[in-house]
C-alpha cells in the first residue's frame, strides 16, 4: 500500500464532502480546526470506508482528526 496513493483516495473523498475547503487543507491539518463539524467528519469517514472497503477505528480518527491519520488507518485496515 503506497501512502501517497491512499492519501489521494482520502483527499478525493474530502473534496467530494467539502470542496470549498479541500484546496487549503494539508494532510496534517486538524479537520475540526479547519472548519469541519462532527457531521461532516462522519460523512468523510463513511465515504472513505466505502471507497476503500475498510472499517476505520472511530476513536483513533476522532482523537487525531487529520487526513494523514485516516490514510494511515486505511493502510493498516487493508493489511488485516
Amino acid at each position: 500500500m503506497d501512502y501517497p496513493q491512499v492519501l489521494e483516495e482520502v483527499e478525493a473523498c474530502w473534496r467530494d464532502i467539502a470542496p470549498e475547503s479541500a484546496m487549503k487543507l494539508a494532510p496534517h491539518d486538524n479537520l475540526f480546526e479547519s472548519g469541519a463539524d462532527s457531521f461532516t467528519f462522519i460523512r468523510l469517514l463513511r465515504s472513505v470506508e466505502a471507497a476503500c472497503d475498510v472499517t476505520l477505528p472511530m476513536l483513533e480518527v476522532f482523537e487525531t482528526p487529520q487526513l494523514a491519520t485516516i490514510t494511515r488507518c486505511v493502510i493498516e485496515a487493508r493489511r488485516r
